[in-house]
Order: C-alpha cells, then sequence, then structure tokens
C-alpha cells in the first residue's frame, strides 16, 4: 500500500503544486495586491430632453458634455434618408440644436439618428422619432369628457333594432383656428399608451371636434363608421356619437380608458406644455396614485386648473361610472372662455365650471345630455 502511494499519490500532488506556483508564484494575495483598480468615468451619456423647436430644428438636452457623430435625418414611413444635418452646441456642452437642411412636413413622421461621444469616450447610438413641426397650432380647449363605455340600441338603414357600443370621447372647442397637429390627448390613469396624438388637420374657431378615444372591437354594423374625418367631408363618420356638422376623430386604441377617478389633459407634444385639464374623481379618494405624481405636478405648474390639484379639487364622480355611457362632464363656460380668450385674458377653469350632464326622457320629450359635436348641454344629472 506504501508502494502505491510512493509512486502514484505522491508525484500527482507534487505534479499538481507546481502548477499552481507556475501559475501564482508570490500567492493569491500577492497578486491582488498588484492589481490596479481603474479610475475615471464609465457612464455612457443618456438623453435628457427632446423637443422640435421649428419645421427644420430639433433640439437635444443630455447628461453630460458631448459632441454629435454622424447626425442624419430619414423619413421614417418611407425608411429613406432625408437630408443632411448640422449641430450646434451650447457653451456646456449639453445641449446640441440640430439643424435640418430641408423643411420638414407638418405631421409626417421623421427620425434623427447619429451617435454622441462624451469627454472619455464614452458613446451612444441615439434613433429619436418625431413628427414635421406645426407652425401654426389651433388653441383648444377640453369642452366635454365621456369616461365611459356601454352600449346603445339604434335603428340601421333598414329599420332594424342593433345593438351597438359607445366609446370613451373628449371632444375638444377650438378657441383659435390653426393646425391640430401634435396636440394630445392623455389621460394620468393611462399613461402614454393609450393618449391620442391629433393628426394634421385644419379647424376654425368655433368648431367642435370629438376625439373617440377607443375604436370599437366589433363586427357588422357595430363595426362600421368609425372613420377619422381628416378633410372637408365631417360626414363619414356615422357610428353611434358620430355628429354630421361637427369633425370625428378615432384613436386606434381598443382598450378602455379614463378611470373613475383621473385626471384627463391636453398637451402639446412639441414643447412638452400643458394646454388645459380636467380633474375629476370619488369622494372616496383622499390622494391620488404615485404614479399620477408627475401629471399632477405639470398640471400644477401650467395653471390650466383652478386650484391645487387635489382629489378634492376635481369635479365629484361619485354619480358617474366607467360604465355610464348617458353621462358626461360638460363644461358650462366654454363661450365664456371663447370671449376671454380674444380680449387676452385668462380662461376660468375649474369643478365650479364643470357639470355632470345625462340624457333624460324619451323620444320626442328627451333632452340631450351628452351632446359630442355640439353645443354643450346644462341638463344636469341628479340622482
Amino acid at each position: 500500500m506504501r508502494n502505491v502511494i510512493l509512486k502514484t499519490v505522491l508525484p500527482a500532488a507534487v505534479l499538481l503544486l507546481a502548477v499552481i506556483f507556475a501559475v501564482c508564484p508570490l500567492g493569491c494575495k500577492a497578486s491582488l495586491d498588484e492589481i490596479d483598480v481603474l479610475e475615471g468615468d464609465f457612464s455612457v451619456p443618456h438623453v435628457e430632453n427632446f423637443t422640435v423647436v421649428g419645421s427644420r430644428s430639433v433640439k437635444m438636452d443630455f447628461t453630460k458634455k458631448v459632441r454629435v457623430e454622424n447626425a442624419s435625418a430619414y423619413e421614417s414611413d418611407e425608411e429613406s434618408f432625408f437630408c443632411g444635418v448640422k449641430t450646434e452646441y451650447s457653451d456646456d456642452g449639453k445641449s446640441v440644436c440640430f439643424e435640418l437642411s430641408r423643411n420638414t412636413v407638418i405631421g409626417k413622421k421623421y427620425a434623427l439618428e447619429g451617435m454622441i461621444i462624451d469627454e472619455h469616450g464614452n458613446s451612444l447610438t441615439f434613433t429619436m422619432g418625431f413628427r414635421g413641426y406645426n407652425e401654426n397650432p389651433a388653441r383648444v380647449i377640453l369642452s366635454e369628457v365621456r369616461n365611459a363605455y356601454g352600449t346603445a340600441s339604434v335603428k340601421d338603414d333598414s329599420g332594424t333594432s342593433q345593438k351597438v357600443h359607445r366609446s370613451e370621447y373628449a371632444e375638444l372647442y377650438v378657441l383659435k383656428g390653426g393646425n391640430l397637429c401634435g396636440i394630445e390627448v392623455c389621460s394620468a390613469a393611462d399613461g402614454d399608451d393609450r393618449k391620442f396624438t391629433l393628426p394634421s388637420v385644419e379647424v376654425n374657431a368655433g368648431e367642435y371636434v370629438t376625439v373617440h378615444m377607443r375604436t370599437v372591437d366589433a363586427d357588422e354594423y357595430d363595426g362600421e363608421g368609425m372613420i377619422s374625418e381628416l378633410g372637408d367631408d365631417l360626414t363619414l363618420s356615422t357610428h353611434e356619437d358620430s355628429c354630421s356638422t361637427a369633425r370625428d376623430l378615432w384613436s386606434e386604441n381598443t382598450k378602455s380608458c379614463f378611470a373613475d377617478s383621473d385626471i384627463v389633459y391636453l398637451k402639446d407634444s412639441y414643447s412638452g406644455k400643458i394646454l388645459d385639464a380636467l380633474v375629476y374623481a370619488k369622494s372616496t379618494v383622499v390622494f391620488w396614485k404615485d404614479a399620477f405624481n408627475d401629471i399632477v405636478n405639470a398640471v400644477e405648474a401650467s395653471g390650466v386648473w383652478g386650484s391645487e390639484v387635489f382629489p378634492q379639487n376635481g369635479v365629484s364622480s361619485d354619480y358617474i361610472t366607467t360604465s355610464a355611457a348617458t353621462r358626461s362632464f360638460s363644461r358650462q363656460n366654454v363661450e365664456e372662455c371663447a370671449v376671454a380668450f380674444e380680449n387676452g385674458n385668462p380662461l376660468k377653469n375649474g369643478k365650479e365650471v364643470w357639470m355632470i350632464t345625462a340624457n333624460s326622457g324619451a323620444g320626442k320629450n328627451q333632452v340631450a345630455g351628452i351632446t359630442p359635436g355640439y353645443r354643450n348641454s346644462s341638463n344636469e344629472y341628479k340622482k
């Protein structure tokens, strides 16, 4: 047994130790002591803000000083090269203005591509999508909002009763004519997933525009007539709650939107400015959800709501639910806002100028409460 150990195990052990000392001749501790700790800034620069500021210029803000290489613009739909780009840096090098060599078209989709490199050589390739700048934006306010989704029984062209769905909507009133492109209809509860960005459409002061926030996913009669009216023909949209004398626009969203307690607001997607808002909440809601904080702060900073944006300062929604499609939040001072805007005065907004309205009666005796596309009703809902 002793001979076996001397002839096999011992030589193997000696060979193993020789390999270990050859790889680590001074011991592991000595090797670790000799490792140099690298120092410096290895973080990659990031984009903080991206703003379209003109028909041929955009601005980007970065987390650190950068230089830009290989910047160019592309047409997103055609996936083709659009034009070259020149860059101009701010004094601290953290902001860059990109000047396009060609004018963009209002509402058309583009992409800005390039590479940013910081002083330490850290780099980031970027692609930023944007729409052609709107140089003549219309000025609009929220005039009516329905946060409900329900059904109604209507008669088709043959006189047969059909069941149709009714979607959530936001009605806008135009204070100043211009182009709607870039205005966003948003909700604090929905986030960016279900917001609707208005297309390039010319409108006139005094017009109503109804944005139907959900396209009904249905067949046959219930699935017809949901057509966005982008031109002069205002009779194309024929689905329930469409108006033949006012413009109807339809979101491609098919999911529910606008919660029981929410902040519905209009935003300029080019500048990020909040244009108007409707704040409403159940009396049981004391504090907003944490996810609302950024929107609450932005709406308060904009001053478009008449008071601080607490739930108790919103319109009470105790008697309106997301299944009450015959009721809506109706603004009662639309005409006063038009006069104030024309005279350059502030627009009054707050829970005191909004009312929950509802249809009442039936047939020839029916009094309208929901009025998408028409002058707002004052037929208040009473429990």
